[in-house]
């Protein structure tokens, strides 16, 4: 099903789903100490995603499971946190678990699935170029879709920007969802795009 971000029901109930996240997911003071010697980073991610799911699920009861899932509660709380770095998709699959209520499931090798499309690369360049914002869209040099579930994914874009261009990262994030709003996406539900420095390190991200 082609689906633009801000469509029909996820608008409606979170118009306030494009205020900017935090850029460089700080760790919390209840993030998970670090994993032992013999887990997996995956595993590791995905326990502390559960952990984060449950205590949500304690706080908020059983309409917390919704909530994550529809609204993608869960894929947005895993930029906020360093134990999510190893493995996006492992911690939010751990978080929706959580949030249920279920047991642990750890997977068995990594979750998170990255593709690079330059398609909607393309895409965003001739619409920034026309937008004014074409300066922003040429310091983009890759965009890859971050599959963190079976329908849920991320942007990242790589751009030349070093570490300190924040300010010039905030705009090219305001640009992308700017475009994104106007009714371009691919199969699934994108909920983020993360900017990256040229070293990959995030500079921002905003909510789609």
């Amino acid at each position: 099903m082609k689906i633009a971000v801000r469509g029909a029901l996820a608008v409606a109930a979170l118009g306030a789903l494009s205020a900017p996240l935090a850029g460089c997911g700080t760790a919390k003071p209840g993030d998970s100490p670090s994993p032992s010697p013999t887990e997996a980073p995956f595993t590791a991610a995905y326990r502390a995603g559960h952990k984060a799911g449950k205590a949500v699920y304690a706080s908020d009861g059983k309409g917390a499971a919704v909530r994550e899932t529809v609204w993608g509660g869960c894929t947005r709380r895993a930029l906020d946190t360093r134990s999510a770095e190893a493995d996006r998709g492992a911690w939010v699959r751990g978080c929706l678990d959580g949030v249920s209520n279920a047991p642990q499931n750890p997977p068995t090798a990594t979750v998170t699935r990255r593709s690079q499309d330059p398609g909607l690369l393309n895409g965003f360049r001739a619409w920034a170029n026309d937008n004014n914002a074409r300066n922003a869209a040429t310091r983009t040099t890759e965009l890859t879709t971050a599959q963190l579930t079976r329908t849920d994914y991320d942007i990242e874009l790589t751009t030349t920007y070093t570490p300190a261009a924040q300010r010039q990262a905030g705009e090219l994030a305001k640009a992308f969802v700017a475009w994104w709003d106007g009714d371009h996406g691919t199969d699934g539900v994108g909920r983020n795009v993360l900017i990256l420095a040229s070293d990959g390190t995030r500079l921002t991200a905003s909510r789609l």
